[in-house]
């Protein structure tokens, strides 16, 4: 049986990750750039550290090093200002709206469109899903600054860590790649389960909104469908319902779920 992609934003997803993890990229450029030009010239032959004889006495190598990372934490700040995460998140917030919007003009018709469900729209005027619009926008932008706080503070932790140890520039680079990865696979994460969870509820509400009481789960057929989500895929559940889908959660609320409702009129 071919698989039913039709219901879920795949290509929003990725593209959203993209954005994220263009971002994390540029995070580990700006700290490669730091470790080469302020730190690593503490090192000799690449492996003689901080802590040897010779600087053991004397702290200024401490503060350089401070200076460097507090140069560190505000050149990955600002690399994205506030207006910057606004803009992506709100492209992605909207990109699931308009993907939900166009799931119901196929399903309802021009017709049926033209007297009623146009309204249906937070870009217009539905105060509900405009506010409930902002409040992820708001939220994945917070999403993103925590991630990027986390990848600050756990790579300025990983230096301190690596000069305490005795280890040298090679463990350096090998550590920054590590947490870079590390953010990528949490970007993804971000990517994924915030995808499902706003259209979820957005399909919901349109759904119930022009006469919807009831969908059929369905999965994306693949791979990564938990096994779980294959024994629902087929299934009829009731809006509502607290023991319906996934223990009373809708296709696409549990972490990480690219389930999708599919309504019956």
């Amino acid at each position: 049986m071919a698989r039913r992609r039709n219901g879920y934003p795949l290509k929003i997803e990725r593209s959203y990750y993209r954005d994220l993890a263009k971002m994390v990229r540029s995070w580990q450029q700006i700290t490669n750039r730091v470790v080469d030009t302020q730190i690593k010239k503490y090192f000799y032959n690449g492996t003689k550290v901080l802590t040897d004889a010779d600087n053991s006495d004397n702290p200024e190598w401490l503060h350089a090093v401070q200076i460097a990372l507090n140069l560190l934490s505000i050149e990955i700040e600002q690399k994205q200002p506030e207006t910057s995460l606004n803009s992506i998140t709100t492209r992605f917030v909207y990109a699931v709206n308009q993907f939900s919007y166009s799931k119901i003009v196929q399903r309802k018709g021009i017709a049926q469109m033209k007297v009623g469900i146009l309204a249906i729209n937070p870009l217009r005027d539905n105060a509900k899903l405009r506010e409930y619009t902002m409040e992820k926008i708001i939220e994945n932008t917070n999403l993103i600054k925590t991630l990027r706080q986390r990848y600050i503070d756990q790579t300025k932790a990983d230096i301190y860590r690596i000069i305490s140890n005795g280890g040298g520039v090679s463990d350096l680079a090998h550590s920054i790649t590590s947490r870079t990865g590390m953010a990528l696979r949490h970007a993804d994460l971000i990517a994924t389960d915030q995808t499902g969870k706003i259209l979820s509820q957005i399909d919901a509400y349109r759904n119930q909104a022009t006469g919807s009481t009831r969908y059929i789960w369905r999965s994306m057929e693949d791979k990564r469908v938990r096994p779980k989500h294959r024994e629902l895929d087929g299934k009829e559940f009731k809006y509502d319902d607290p023991n319906g889908g996934d223990n009373g959660q809708l296709p696409g609320q549990p972490i990480r779920c690219r389930c999708y409702q599919d309504p019956i009129d």
